[in-house]
């Protein structure tokens, strides 16, 4: 005989007991007063008909406490009754889990229920209702009974339809009831299963990737509705941002829920144009803070880490091709929500004359001049209608006195039609309105999805193209980064390039307690190649370094800014940084008009563009998204130039985008060329427009980008470029100084010069 005591707050043998028993007695109370078919739920049969001993008594006693709750005393007595006999039946049996056993329990539960609904139904209807609800609980038994097999064996997490379909089966069931007992209980437009169900849906979408979270958006989708009996489509709903969610996981809480709110609420806006979209989308966002509650240890998959079995090349392989995957699934997505909305826009079409002939059929069909107005004198009666309309559209009220012969003299309804054609055309105009909607979000989602097929395009051919993962050398650049004292690096990368260029990448949820030259010394003895310093970003709570071995030239920048007004900010934005493959970007950005508001916008797009870059997306499908954000920011018009020059530090390479921008010039040995503008400014089209070029430069080559209020001689700035002791620091602001002096009291703009130097 065992007796427990409690010690220093340690929950003990007859303490855990206790625990588990009042945990039972919540989760029995919380089953007994949610309704399937509004009749009380048949699940609570099957909760007892589970456990065993003295947990199946605080089971049944819990549900008893449910159904009186609930206050129909009648019915609560003869369910309790067949709930003892329930229960009176599993403390019989001495198997928990024997194949007898469970048939047995299944009958007892389904008989049991049927019987206590049937003894109060009448008519044929009840009694099939009643059917309906012995079958579930017969069928939730060896469900909850398999569920509590695989969690005494700790493997209710692990199933898989290759290790265990029955065990996946089991708890996708187990899910689509559980969100159904929640879904009864709702504190306004808050409903608790439908909050489960999206918490749920991200958890697994972020742990297991996006085919389980696909299935789990469903299933929980699937309980909410049997529960709920709202929202019928949420299941496409949650599935989908479930299912992109998974797809651009990468452990962090914050971005899965930015994808999963982002994606769900499109979907919703999609699907539904009413006033229930609040309710959803309340919901939505209540799951995704209950989701951010969930210690992020829980989020990363252990087990599959220590149980795969491909080699790193492999997976990388396999990794590229599911992003291409990937892309050719969302490519089908964007295709059919076009098709979607073109048949809705087809169907919804309709002419103002709508108006009047609909106003004239609800009123003229009983009046007895009805042939005479709309058969003799048809011609007539379109124009006194047609007159009527038009006040309408010019916004002016229409009354029985405006109507002219012959109808004045005989239509004794011209105050009907009136109040009719002004009700109806109220309603042709908000008809509008909500298609110019619709149309929006469709232009919107197009464009965000072709973004995000681009991106995923992107990253597999990078992700493939890139080169050789060296798990012996991802051994040594941890444990260098730990002899540093870098305790905390959760992952570390090292690829192998051409012509033996090398890239490391490390991720920390702490900062690098060290300093960048030490990183940079203690990588160079471990692999005998000279590394540069580190560059370390940090997003959120995640700090990721990045080294590469060092580049054959660097790039000098300077930059010299003056604002059109002395007091004001200057509304240019400039930014750069170093990639893990040696790639600078140098991003420009000039906002419409000048000062603060023009700063907003500039700011906006390069610390987009910046952080798209930094996070490996490629330069077009970053151009993209920061386009389509651009557009989305602000309901007022809203844009900004935006210039992109892209330097390999190994070759020399370079790659200018520009949309909108101002002149570029560049210097390349003795050889001047200008970069005209090009494109649009980013937010000024659904789709960027921009012009490329390419080009190579060498050591000391020279590249001068300016903004829109920099008017310059071409032929005086190249003789400046010329000058061998030309200091670029002076040269930037040479350039911009003479640029403002050029254009005196008529310059309307700010003034950017950023000058850059090849250097090896």
């Amino acid at each position: 005989m065992q007796r427990g005591t409690a010690k220093k707050g340690k929950l003990t043998v007859s303490g855990y007991l206790a625990a588990t028993n009042i945990g039972i007695i919540i989760a029995a109370v919380i089953i007994s007063m949610s309704t399937i078919l509004d009749k009380p739920s048949p699940f609570s049969a099957p909760f007892v008909a589970t456990l065993t001993g003295i947990h199946s008594v605080s089971a049944f006693v819990g549900s008893v406490a449910g159904f009186f709750i609930m206050g129909d005393y009648g019915n609560a007595v003869i369910i309790c009754s067949s709930l003892l006999s329930v229960m009176a039946v599993r403390l019989m049996l001495k198997n928990e889990s024997g194949r007898a056993e469970s048939v047995i329990m299944s009958m007892t539960s389904a008989a049991s229920v049927f019987t206590a609904n049937a003894i109060t139904s009448s008519g044929v209807s009840e009694l099939m209702g009643c059917l309906a609800l012995g079958i579930l609980a017969g069928g939730a038994t060896p469900v909850f009974m398999h569920l509590k097999k695989l969690n005494k064996a700790k493997e209710l997490t692990e199933v898989t339809i290759k290790n265990n379909p029955i065990g996946l089966l089991s708890v996708m069931t187990g899910g689509v009831i559980t969100i159904s007992i929640l879904s009864a209980y709702a504190v306004n437009v808050f409903n608790i299963g439908i909050i489960s169900a999206v918490a749920l849906s991200c958890f697994v979408a972020v742990r297991y990737g996006s085919g389980a979270g696909a299935i789990a958006g469903s299933v929980t989708a699937i309980g909410s509705f049997l529960g709920a009996g709202a929202y019928p489509h949420l299941a496409a709903v949650l599935s989908v941002a479930s299912a992109i969610t998974g797809l651009v996981r990468d452990g962090r809480k914050i971005n899965a829920v930015s994808v999963y709110i982002l994606t769900s609420v499109l979907c919703t806006v999609l699907f539904v144009m009413d006033n229930s979209n609040i309710g959803l989308t309340a919901n939505v966002f209540m799951g995704c803070a209950v989701f951010m509650v969930i210690p992020e240890k829980h989020l990363v998959n252990e087990k599959a880490i220590r149980h795969r079995t491909y080699s790193d090349n492999n997976i990388k392989e396999l990794f590229g091709h599911r992003l291409l995957f990937a892309k050719n699934a969302i490519s089908e997505v964007r295709r059919t929500i076009d098709l979607t909305a073109e048949k809705l826009e087809e169907d919804s079409k309709r002419d103002i004359s709508f108006v009047y002939n609909t106003a004239c059929d609800e009123i003229c069909r009983k009046c007895r001049y009805n042939m005479q107005c709309w058969g003799n004198e048809y011609s007539d009666s379109i124009k006194q209608f047609s007159s009527l309309l038009k006040k309408l559209r010019n916004a002016q009220p229409i009354d029985e006195g405006m109507f002219t012969a012959p109808l004045d003299d005989r239509c004794t309804k011209k105050k009907e039609l009136c109040e009719e054609m002004t009700k109806l055309y109220r309603s042709y105009v908000s008809s509008l309105s909500g298609r110019r909607r619709v149309a929006q979000m469709r232009s919107v989602l197009t464009v965000q999805l072709s973004a995000t097929e681009k991106l995923l395009s992107t990253l597999a051919e990078e992700t493939r193209e890139d080169g050789d993962i060296k798990s012996e050398y991802n051994r040594i650049a941890k444990g260098t980064l730990r002899g540093l004292g870098c305790d905390d690096t959760r992952a570390v990368n090292v690829t192998l390039g051409e012509n033996g260029r090398m890239y490391l990448e490390a991720y920390s949820d702490k900062a690098f307690g060290t300093s960048r030259q030490d990183m940079a010394g203690a990588m160079t003895l471990a692999f005998h190649k000279n590394f540069d310093l580190p560059v370390v970003a940090r997003v959120g709570d995640s700090y990721k370094l990045s080294m590469f071995t060092k580049t054959t030239y660097y790039l000098d920048v300077e930059i010299y800014q003056i604002s059109k007004n002395e007091n004001a900010p200057c509304g240019d934005y400039y930014d750069s940084f170093i990639d893990n493959k040696g790639n600078a970007y140098i991003v420009l950005s000039d906002g419409m008009g000048s000062g603060a508001r023009a700063r907003i916008d500039s700011a906006f797009v390069c610390d987009m563009l910046i952080k798209l870059l930094s996070a490996g997306t490629g330069e077009e499908s970053a151009i993209e998204i920061v386009n389509a954000s651009v557009m989305l920011k602000s309901s007022d018009e809203s844009f900004a130039t935006l210039e992109l020059c892209k330097v390999d530090l190994y070759s020399g390479r370079v790659t200018v985008y520009k949309a909108g921008s101002a002149d570029t010039y560049v210097k390349c040995g003795k050889e001047y060329s200008h970069l005209p503008s090009g494109g649009l400014p980013v937010g000024a089209e659904d789709v960027p427009s921009y012009k490329k070029y390419e080009f190579t430069l060498s050591s000391k080559d020279m590249i001068i980008m300016t903004s829109d209020g920099a008017e310059l001689n071409r032929e005086w700035l190249y003789r400046e470029m010329a000058k061998p002791d030309t200091v670029l620091k002076e040269l930037a602001k040479n350039v911009a100084q003479t640029a403002k002096f050029h254009s005196g009291n008529k310059s309307n703009d700010d003034i950017s010069v950023i000058a850059m130097r090849l250097c090896r």
